[in-house]
């Protein structure tokens, strides 16, 4: 593991960040910010997200080849407690940073070096765009192309299901280069704001435009975006699953335990409220542990595999379970006070959890197969 001269560790990193996060007046703009809409929350929060890199917080952890300040990934654990713990939001832009930098930094590290720190700075986004109409969590099935053209590929298919793909610069695409099946996927990064490409947001039941469908067209690809080499892109979307599965993971349970919390502030609960809010706490609380190894895990350079299905099976439990909760104990108040109109929209976004990022079903054949050991089903 990587420790920082300036901490001598995440602990006291996060004890540092808390006191600037409660006594500087640049912070007091996102102490218990709910946002609106989905684009006012994050063109507010790429503010946050610039003064948290100018000061330096948010750079710890990545490397200083690429704008970062060194540091493994637990101090970028104790940034998202951190945040929690004062009630403020987690910009999107650092799931997605958790989700793809770690992959640029092993596959692609002249991407990282040139791109990671605007990127990281919140001068750009980025999304994902593996899900396509005919291929969810079939990806070996799905069939977007690249083609050669000169020194570059020209991609042509449809992706669905891209969070943050309206507002993003470019994408990390997982397109077919050869073969059917797995070994014909390449992973690269495209550019969104080009001729060939045309991103549509996609309104989600909350109202909101959550995710994109990107449309392709002949795109250009220059030859150095491919990430790794050809051939080679289901082998580092494995890699990148333990970086969604687990520093994801830590995020939403911070998430889950402040909404809990929030919740509280609304009245004591029923019996059987309480004991609803008392078990999501409890499943919330296992996915803690389990997230809290996960990323000590990462730190120490351990290549994971199939078990971290079961943090992403631990996530929908609570998940499902804190927000079913949440709704029992605020009853009528929950469906028709205007101040929680958030809360609805995190609700009906939490009826998705068994499905996105990798369906509850695949998660749990995952585990019974390759981690209980147990026969396929003939």
């Amino acid at each position: 593991m990587i420790e920082h001269p300036a901490y001598p560790s995440p602990t006291a990193y996060a004890e540092a960040l808390s006191g600037f996060l409660g006594s500087d007046p640049r912070v007091a703009p996102y102490l218990g910010y709910r946002p609106h809409d989905f684009e006012g929350g994050a063109a507010h929060l790429s503010n946050l997200q610039r003064l948290l890199f100018d000061e330096g917080w948010s750079r710890l952890g990545w490397p200083t080849r690429c704008g970062g300040l060194d540091g493994d990934p637990r101090f970028r654990a104790a940034m998202f407690d951190a945040l929690w713990a004062h009630d403020i939001l987690i910009p999107e832009a650092f799931t997605t940073l958790e989700i793809l930098v770690p992959v640029l930094l092993v596959y692609a590290p002249h991407l990282a070096d040139a791109l990671l720190p605007s990127l990281l700075r919140g001068d750009e986004g980025w999304a994902q765009a593996f899900s396509e109409p005919d291929a969810g969590s079939d990806l070996a099935a799905l069939r977007t192309r690249m083609e050669p053209d000169g020194e570059g590929w020209r991609i042509t298919g449809q992706k669905v299901w891209s969070t943050y793909g309206h507002l993003a610069r470019r994408s990390v695409l997982l397109a077919r280069s050869g073969e059917p099946g797995h070994r014909g996927l390449t992973m690269v990064l495209l550019d969104l704001d080009q001729p060939g490409v045309d991103v549509r947001p996609i309104r989600a039941e909350d109202g909101e435009n959550h995710f994109s469908e990107i449309f392709l067209d002949g795109a250009y690809l220059p030859a150095d975006r491919v990430i790794g080499t050809l051939g080679q892109g289901w082998a580092i979307a494995m890699y990148m699953l333990q970086w969604e599965r687990g520093a994801w993971g830590w995020i939403q349970q911070g998430r889950f335990h402040n909404r809990i919390e929030r919740a509280l502030e609304h009245g004591v609960p029923s019996p059987a409220a309480a004991a609803e809010l008392g078990r999501a706490y409890a499943l919330t609380t296992a996915l803690r542990l389990r997230t809290r190894d996960t990323v000590n895990r990462l730190a120490a350079e351990e290549t994971l595999g199939p078990e971290v299905s079961i943090d992403k099976l631990l996530i929908v439990d609570a998940e499902l379970a804190t927000w079913d909760a949440i709704r029992h104990h605020l009853g009528a108040s929950f469906e028709l006070d205007d101040e929680l109109h958030w809360l609805r929209g995190e609700f009906f976004f939490s009826r998705a959890a068994p499905i996105y990022g990798g369906s509850q079903e695949i998660q749990r054949m995952l585990v019974a197969q390759r981690v209980l050991g147990m026969p396929r089903e003939s």
